[in-house]
């Protein structure tokens, strides 16, 4: 928790705001200005609201880099574009015209066209059933290689966390536990940081918050003892927002001694970094 204020002020610059646009009615500045120099821990709430205001979202599947659906390089730049800038409609409207359709030819390529047509689904439609089945598609797409790809593990986890938006917590558990198998120790990718994160969105779905918290805690040490800042924000989001979850209904008794979490639950109004 010593870089929290570096990590709230990323994403505040990378949002394009100021101190006091980020603090007007949740906090003062000079408040805000203390958190990001490490001088103060935020209380759960305050996290809470902070992310907010910085467009923080729970279902955040942004990669940190894109994947390729064909060999033409400006098909590939337009759905990095649209995906970066969030612009699902343009993006599935792109993805479904014939002249892009026929460029898709290799496997690789097919696997990637389908997994950002289930997030669009995802984003626009909020059809599970049809988020599904494109995930599916992809997946089927990769073939039957015993190793997992980056991409193959985000539409595990992906799958995983459309089955337990639906409550099927047998389906959610078992492609959970495949897009963390045989997780790779000895190569690092960033977009790979997402599959901690989402298992631990698709535990909090299934109001598993033990689990949940297990997986942030081992997604933020994969994340930093690689460099990295890349799902940070939204996995201390979802922290705040589990903590607050157990405080509300007294659960604490169900919680593992989590050295990350009890800064959330042990707070004070405000906490003193030495």
């Amino acid at each position: 928790m010593d870089n929290l204020g570096d990590i709230l002020k990323e994403a505040r610059q990378q949002q394009k705001l100021s101190q006091l646009e980020t603090a007007e009615d949740i906090c003062s500045q000079s408040t805000l200005s203390e958190i990001e120099h490490n001088k103060y821990i935020p209380n759960t709430q305050l996290l809470i609201n902070l992310c907010e205001r910085l467009s923080v979202v729970f279902d955040d599947l942004t990669l940190a880099s894109n994947f390729k659906i064909c060999k033409e390089k400006y098909f590939n730049q337009k759905v990095s574009y649209f995906y970066k800038h969030n612009e699902f409609d343009e993006l599935r409207i792109f993805l479904n015209r014939p002249t892009v359709l026929e460029t898709v030819q290799t496997s690789k390529q097919t696997q990637a066209y389908y997994f950002y047509l289930a997030v669009c689904s995802l984003k626009l439609d909020h059809k599970f059933d049809n988020a599904k089945e494109l995930l599916k598609l992809s997946l089927a797409s990769a073939g039957h290689s015993r190793k997992q790809t980056t991409l193959t593990r985000l539409g595990n986890i992906a799958l995983g966390y459309v089955y337990a938006r639906q409550g099927l917590k047998t389906s959610a558990l078992r492609q959970i536990e495949l897009s963390l198998k045989n997780f790779p120790k000895n190569t690092y990718e960033e977009n790979l940081n997402l599959i901690f994160y989402m298992a631990a969105l698709s535990y909090f779905q299934l109001s598993q918050f033990d689990n949940a918290i297990e997986a942030i805690e081992q997604g933020i040490h994969y994340i930093t003892e690689n460099e990295s800042h890349f799902m940070l924000i939204n996995s201390l989001y979802l922290m705040a927002n589990i903590a607050k979850i157990v405080k509300q209904k007294n659960a604490q008794l169900a919680i593992k001694n989590y050295d990350l979490f009890n800064i959330f639950i042990h707070e004070r109004a405000y906490e003193q970094v030495n």
